[in-house]
């Protein structure tokens, strides 16, 4: 069963170390940390991302991932926070990162950290 996300949870652009900078909805924690929303994550932005800078203007492109572009699944059917759906361990999405010319990476992936809320 999918794990509910919290601020404590790894989101992450796919290229190690990148790491999204969430927020969450303080209303509704577990283990004493707020839960996340599809507001806390998407726009958010990506420190530490891994991807090279191109070699030069006449090589592929390259771009670091800087922020969420997209959250295209995750959400959970029923639990809700506020009247959102809070955020799953099945997230996936998209960043403005940017490997030779493919634009944008599809990467994004969380894993949640915490194991006492699940749902179905």
């Amino acid at each position: 069963m999918p794990k509910v996300l919290t601020t404590e949870s790894n989101v992450t652009c796919g290229h190690s170390p990148g790491k999204v900078t969430t927020t969450g909805a303080p209303k509704f924690q577990v283990n004493g940390q707020p839960v996340l929303l599809k507001t806390g994550i998407m726009g958010k932005p990506v420190s530490g991302c891994g991807t090279p800078p191109a070699a030069d203007a006449s090589g592929p492109t390259a771009k670091p991932c800087l922020t969420v572009t997209s959250v295209a699944v995750g959400e959970a059917i029923k639990l809700t926070a506020g009247g959102l759906p809070v955020m799953l361990d099945t997230l996936a999405g998209q960043t403005d990162g940017m490997v030779g010319k493919v634009t944008p990476q599809l990467l994004l992936s969380a894993t949640a950290v915490q194991t006492k809320l699940t749902t179905v």
